[in-house]
């Protein structure tokens, strides 16, 4: 009896043992299979390079494999609704940028509510020069002509963009606005097929994304003024739309999140994964290339910046009219 009794005692250990995975945490340590970064934009564009750069590095911290799914449209909330919705365990995170969460958010009814469906992890980059571009060939030299143009022939200029509500979009609508233009908007599914339909002749105009230098400098296409703060270093010479006359400066922090509720631990662990996967040389030489500026926000400091653009972008559409009030609630 004795014997049985230390054999069935044995043979418990063995089986807690198991069961524990000697985490003594009553479940296996994170992760234990594939990680999912969802891009919210098509295969080419910077979002979706930046990802892939960061790959190596994050598997090999993570042992595991980790998954790149493209899934572009609505100016990268078709990936971020799928990533709302997506079980809270770690296994599935988005790659998306602060121009969805909240112009876009702003100006349209999405399915998810920005700061409130998501577990932020981490911001990257920032997107400070994005650009508006016309094939080499067009008859307009500067940003003025092409205004002038459109100004006497109303709705003949379409201009592509990423998407709906993005910087690249608002840029122009504020122009718009201004100077009571009447242009076409055609939003695409990221900014590659963009400026494919610029450079095929099925736009006048492509407010792009900030990974353009190699195009102009080739003679592909002309820049005639560029969204951010300051003159792109690259071009020193192509004003900015702010200095053109126009209360608007476009710089979208790229990022990755979760959806709400992820355990904090595993938040932890994604965002010093990521941090890590960011500071390698490769991901930094990607992002040179993408002229994307390196920056580091935890999740903490990401989701104070997203709170704060909120507010911020809210007031200027009412001011410029451009909303009323949100389409979505924060």
């Amino acid at each position: 009896m004795r014997k049985r009794r230390t054999l069935a005692a044995i043979l418990s250990v063995l089986v807690l043992v198991g069961v524990v995975g000697f985490t003594g945490t009553g479940r296996c340590e994170y992760p234990e299979r594939p990680v999912t970064v969802i891009v919210g934009m098509d295969a080419g564009g910077p979002t979706d390079i930046a990802v892939r750069a960061m790959t190596p590095s994050l598997g090999s911290y993570l042992a595991q494999p980790i998954i790149v799914e493209n899934k572009g449209g609505g100016a990268g909330t078709v990936a971020m609704s799928l990533a709302s919705t997506a079980k809270p365990d770690g296994y599935t995170v988005c790659c998306a940028h602060s121009d969805a969460f909240v112009n876009t958010a702003l100006m349209q009814k999405l399915p998810f509510r920005p700061l409130h469906s998501f577990t932020p992890i981490m911001g990257f980059g920032i997107a400070e020069h994005a650009a508006l571009l016309v094939k080499s060939d067009a008859p307009w030299q500067t940003f003025k002509e092409l205004i002038e143009y459109a100004k006497k022939n109303p709705g003949k200029i379409k201009y592509g963009t990423p998407g709906i509500g993005l910087g690249m979009h608002i840029a122009l609508e504020v122009v718009a606005l201004k100077e009571g233009i009447k242009w076409v908007h055609v939003p695409y599914k990221g900014i590659a097929p963009a400026r494919t339909a610029l450079m095929g002749g099925h736009l006048d105009v492509c407010s792009s994304s900030i990974d353009w230098p190699p195009l102009v400098q080739a003679g592909t296409l002309r820049v005639l003024a560029t969204y951010g703060q300051n003159r792109s270093p690259h071009f020193p010479n192509v004003p900015t739309v702010k200095e053109l006359g126009y209360d608007f400066v476009n710089a979208a922090v790229y990022c990755i999140v979760g959806p709400a509720g992820i355990p904090a631990e595993i938040q932890k662990k994604l965002e010093t994964a990521f941090t890590k996967a960011t500071e390698s040389p490769e991901f930094k030489a990607v992002l040179d290339k993408l002229y994307l500026t390196p920056a580091h926000f935890s999740s903490v400091e990401y989701d104070r910046h997203l709170k704060e653009k909120w507010v911020r972008t809210e007031k200027i559409f009412k001011e410029l009219g451009i909303i009323k009030e949100p389409a979505t609630e924060p």
